[in-house]
């Protein structure tokens, strides 16, 4: 018999205006998979921070963190990808030599920037909101701050999971891009976008689709499964290439829509995954 598998993407998907999972959507989740269909969340956050965005009730078969460079099955690691240490720092270097806004995420720990470099980022994030940023990332980086960034002396030698890169306005972002793009090969890394004001980078070959085709090998259905991806930017887009049926939120750019099969009736902002679940697997 074909299991069926839901792979559902984070912010902008279904987490709402104060990047929180409703008890709506989740009870839904729920509902679903008493119907024997798998959910997975697919999605760009770290691992460490997903309790804080979910109600105390949430339960989902696995997790794909980091953009795909983590994975987790009933709270066990199935794999892990890690930054090189020459990259690590070479980012480091770059990041302020262009005065860019950066958190390097560890695994397990709480992300990391260096004190030498807390009045950039703290004046790219203590100002009043301008520019192009949405309002979920801007609450984000408030939150990342205020309670999420520790500041060290010395970035310590440990295993990362990614980089992420921020500015107000996305034609600095794009900027940023212009530059490591290019080192994409000497730096092996992987580069994505989950809103235009930002930019991620992963260890090389690391994607939501490469961490969808682990997780379903690991649990033996990678041969006989149905899988579906709901998403709303560029770091889902390998994702929705990958699953046979991809479905964009009503939220998403035109580009990220064209992806879809489908498209979702209702934003993030208005339980759209919940509404598209119950009637895609729950009304007969």
């Amino acid at each position: 018999m074909t299991t069926q598998a839901v792979f559902l993407d984070m912010d902008g998907t279904i987490l709402n205006e104060e990047n929180r999972v409703s008890q709506h959507t989740n009870e839904v989740i729920q509902e679903v998979r008493q119907k024997g269909i798998k959910v997975f969340i697919a999605t760009g956050r770290a691992y460490d921070e997903i309790p804080y965005l979910v109600p105390e009730n949430f339960e989902v078969d696995g997790i794909l963190s980091s953009n795909g460079a983590v994975g987790y099955i009933n709270g066990q690691e199935i794999f892990k990808n890690e930054l090189p240490m020459e990259t690590v720092h070479k980012l480091v270097d770059l990041a302020e030599e262009h005065q860019i806004y950066y958190e390097l995420f560890p695994y397990y720990k709480d992300r990391i920037a260096l004190n030498r470099d807390k009045t950039l980022l703290l004046s790219e994030i203590t100002t009043d909101k301008t520019g192009d940023v949405e309002i979920n990332e801007w609450k984000s980086r408030q939150e990342a701050i205020s309670e999420k960034l520790e500041w060290v002396d010395e970035i310590p030698e440990d295993a990362y999971s990614k980089f992420y890169f921020f500015k107000k306005h996305k034609s600095e972002i794009k900027k940023w891009e212009e530059i490591i793009l290019p080192m994409q090969e000497e730096l092996n890394i992987s580069i994505s976008h989950s809103t235009p004001c930002n930019l991620e980078t992963m260890p090389s070959g690391v994607n939501k689709a490469t961490a969808i085709q682990a997780a379903l090998k690991y649990i033996g259905i990678d041969h006989d499964v149905q899988t579906y991806a709901i998403g709303d930017s560029d770091n889902d887009k390998q994702m929705l290439e990958h699953v046979d049926y991809p479905i964009v939120m009503k939220n998403a750019p035109d580009h990220i829509k064209a992806l879809g099969k489908e498209v979702t009736r209702r934003t993030n902002e208005e339980n759209g995954v919940a509404d598209y679940l119950t009637e895609k697997f729950l009304i007969n």
